[in-house]
C-alpha cells in the first residue's frame, strides 16, 4: 500500500531510474559547451571585424573540443545498445507518442504531455539528424582553409546556414526540455547531470504487484513488492 500523505491521503509513489550512462552525459555537455561557444565565436567573426582574429582562434580551439565529443557520441551510437545511447533509440518507435507530443506543442501545453522512457519520441530522430549536421559542420569548417575544394564544393555555402540551423535547434531544445521538466516532473534537466529520471508508479492492477509504464517501450516493466 502507499504510505499516508501529510493530510491523511495516499502519497504518490515514485521511482528513480538510471537512464543516461556517464559517457553519454559527458559527450552531451562537451557538445553543449563547444557548440554554444562555436556559435558565439562564429557570430563575432562574421559581425565584429575587430574581433575576427581572436574569435577565430577561439573558434578553432572549440572545434577541437567538439571533435572528440562528437566522435565519442558516434561510437556510442553503435556500442550503446541497451543504454539509451544506441542509434536504434533515436529512431521513431512509438507513433502515438509522436502524435501526442505534437498535439502538446500545437495546443501550447493545454493537452497532457505523454510519458516516455528515455528519448522524447518526437525529438529522438531530430537528435540523430543533429549529430549528422554536426559532423557535416566539422568537415565543412576544416575545409574552409583548404586551397582547393573537392568536387567543386564550397564549404562556406554549407557552413554558415548550417550554423544558423544548429543554433535554432539548440534554442528550441532548451525551451522544450524546460517545458517538459515543468509539465512532466520527470527531472529531465537534472537527469543529464546524474543520469536518473523520476517516474510515477501506476496503481497496481493485481494485488502484490507494482506497475510502471514508460513510453515508448512496448512492454511495461513490473516490480514485485
Amino acid at each position: 500500500m502507499k504510505p499516508p500523505g501529510p493530510h491523511g491521503g495516499e502519497r504518490e509513489r515514485l521511482q528513480r531510474t538510471y537512464i543516461w550512462p556517464a559517457p553519454l552525459r559527458l559527450c552531451h555537455w562537451l557538445m553543449v559547451v563547444s557548440v554554444a561557444g562555436l556559435w558565439i565565436s562564429g557570430w563575432f567573426m562574421q559581425h565584429l571585424p575587430g574581433w575576427h582574429a581572436a574569435s577565430r582562434e577561439q573558434h578553432l580551439m572549440l572545434a577541437w573540443l567538439l571533435v572528440p565529443a562528437l566522435a565519442l557520441r558516434l561510437v556510442l551510437l553503435f556500442t550503446g545498445k541497451g543504454s539509451a545511447a544506441g542509434w536504434r533509440d533515436l529512431l521513431p518507435q512509438h507513433w502515438q507518442g509522436v502524435r501526442d507530443t505534437l498535439r502538446f506543442y500545437v495546443t501550447f501545453g493545454q493537452l497532457p504531455l505523454p510519458r516516455w522512457y528515455a528519448h522524447n519520441p518526437l525529438w529522438a530522430p531530430v537528435y540523430l539528424l543533429f549529430l549528422l549536421a554536426l559532423l557535416a559542420q566539422i568537415v565543412s569548417g576544416f575545409l574552409i582553409d583548404a586551397e582547393r575544394f573537392p568536387f567543386g564544393f564550397d564549404p562556406v555555402q554549407l557552413h554558415a546556414p548550417l550554423a544558423t540551423a544548429i543554433g535554432a535547434f539548440m534554442l528550441l531544445h532548451v525551451i522544450a526540455v524546460l517545458v517538459h521538466d515543468w509539465r512532466s516532473g520527470n527531472s529531465d534537466v537534472s537527469a543529464m547531470l546524474h543520469g536518473y529520471r523520476i517516474f510515477r508508479l501506476e496503481k497496481p492492477q493485481v494485488p502484490g504487484e507494482q506497475v510502471v509504464r514508460f513510453e515508448p517501450r512496448d512492454e511495461a516493466p513490473t516490480e514485485k513488492s
